[in-house]
């Protein structure tokens, strides 16, 4: 009889392992991998996932070794038959909605980093329920904000584009706070990376075990875990770090916010002219297209549904082709209970945009784990 198990090991589930660890409680881990969708090329050289780590991830940079900087100045935009660097004349017109949207990024991030702060004591849902501003942007849809703040030429003709390929839908669809939220590399320095999850893991590496969960029975004062290997294991603390479809699968299934998918390829190859720039190429929402060019010479191309590659290489070769079934959870401001029954914990990144909030929600759901053991 295992005192806690955690199913998953995602950044939430990784983060709840590390603060349970420092707090000396044993536990096992039964995940099917290390990372969730922090998901690398075969050789580990390339992010497929999160693709990039913000200055400011502190809790996440010690397990992350940066490679590069992110350079959003090599950026080429497309739309139509349109095609401009991010940095062309025609971004002139646009500076007084300039000038506002990073007066309002500045003010947002204040509170960001208060909730960071504050998000292993309190949950996000307490924390930006008890923040007029935060609150405001949580229930408030990113297309509402542009309007009010006049940023519909700014959205269209550069917003849109970069943020599909951190939202893979619409960014008006979104909540303000997610919208402003993907917008704080323009605030703080951004880098590509490595994770060292051997790092992330030293401690409990021989408490990890890779399987699935298919079922979970509650039976009084513990709970029975049966795998798709066939084996059972059996605890009184349950913590479920796996994606919200998932969860909801194993128990009393809870409102989530609206799925996103998204597909992938990285490949080898040769990219058409139009397209042959360092690094990035973004596409309108119309579009549904991003395109980077990795240092290593390879490409990563990013689409939502509807797979178009012929359209801008000439020719290639597939290093991997996949698609997350969901990505995200993006659409809505539903909150998840992170305690939705006695002795269930969940350690989710549903509420959360990004690898440091995800990290630290699992914190926090260790720290509940740790009231409950005391209580």
């Amino acid at each position: 009889m295992e005192e806690i198990i955690i199913i998953g090991a995602g950044m939430s589930g990784l983060g709840c392992a590390r603060h349970l660890y420092k707090n000396k409680k044993k536990f096992k881990i039964i995940t099917e991998d290390i990372g969730g969708r922090v998901r690398t090329s075969p050789d580990g050289e390339v992010n497929y996932g999160a693709y990039y780590i913000t200055a400011d991830c502190k809790n996440v940079l010690p397990y992350a070794e940066i490679t590069g900087k992110m350079r959003f100045s090599h950026s080429h935009l497309h739309k139509g038959n349109e095609h401009y660097h991010v940095f062309s004349p025609r971004l002139l017109k646009h500076i007084p909605a300039g000038l506002r949207l990073i007066k309002d990024l500045i003010i947002f991030r204040r509170h960001l980093l208060k909730l960071r702060r504050r998000s292993i004591e309190f949950s996000r849902e307490e924390l930006i329920e008890a923040d007029p501003l935060l609150k405001k942007y949580y229930h408030q849809k990113a297309g509402k904000y542009i309007k009010k703040r006049g940023l519909e030429k700014l959205n269209k003709e550069y917003l849109e584009e970069f943020l599909w390929a951190s939202f893979f839908i619409d960014p008006r669809k979104v909540s303000t706070a997610l919208f402003l939220g993907s917008l704080q590399p323009l605030l703080v320095s951004s880098y590509t990376f490595k994770m060292k999850f051997n790092e992330m893991i030293k401690g409990f590496e021989n408490s990890i075990f890779y399987d699935s969960i298919i079922k979970i029975k509650s039976e009084g004062n513990h709970f029975t875990l049966k795998t798709k290997s066939g084996r059972s294991y059996n605890c009184k603390k349950l913590v479920l770090a796996t994606p919200m479809k998932i969860t909801n699968k194993l128990i009393k299934p809870q409102k989530i916010k609206g799925e996103i998918n998204v597909y992938y390829y990285h490949l080898r190859g040769e990219i058409k002219k139009t397209y042959d720039k360092k690094w990035y190429n973004f596409f309108s929402i119309k579009e549904a297209t991003a395109i980077s060019c990795e240092r290593d010479g390879t490409y990563l191309y990013f689409y939502n549904g509807k797979d178009k590659i012929k359209k801008y290489f000439k020719k290639y070769e597939v290093i991997t082709h996949d698609t997350w079934k969901p990505a995200f959870y993006f659409i809505g401001d539903e909150y998840v209970k992170l305690n939705p029954e006695k002795n269930i914990f969940l350690a989710t990144d549903h509420d959360v945009p990004g690898m440091e909030d995800a990290y630290i929600n699992g914190m926090h759901t260790a720290k509940l784990v740790l009231n409950s053991m005391r209580n």
